[in-house]
């Protein structure tokens, strides 16, 4: 999925998110947090859809997130989870759990 895509699909996802917890969002950290893992491509030595495609890895990233920011840092989580889960996957990608 190209990055528009990846955009879209985080916004919806991590506005919603932000709704139904009742909190504000920082449009631009969304929008980053949604092509996050896309980061690898200009890492040099990473493979694409590789370690930063894990849904693990960043549900172990987000621990201390929110047990700081809490409920805050939930839109933010959703939309970089949405890019593993939604964006790739579901356009043939595999399901990185790790």
């Amino acid at each position: 999925m190209y990055a528009v895509g990846h955009f879209a699909l985080g916004y919806l996802t991590g506005k919603l998110a932000a709704k139904s917890l009742d909190v504000n969002i920082n449009l631009p950290l969304l929008f980053l947090a949604s092509v996050f893992p896309d980061i690898d491509i200009l890492i040099p030595g990473l493979e694409h859809r590789g370690p930063l495609h894990s849904v693990i890895l960043f549900c172990l990233i987000f621990l201390p997130i929110f047990a700081i920011y809490k409920k805050r840092a939930a839109p933010y989580f959703v939309a970089v989870i949405q890019h593993i889960i939604i964006g790739d996957y579901l356009i043939g990608g595999d399901l990185q759990l790790l």
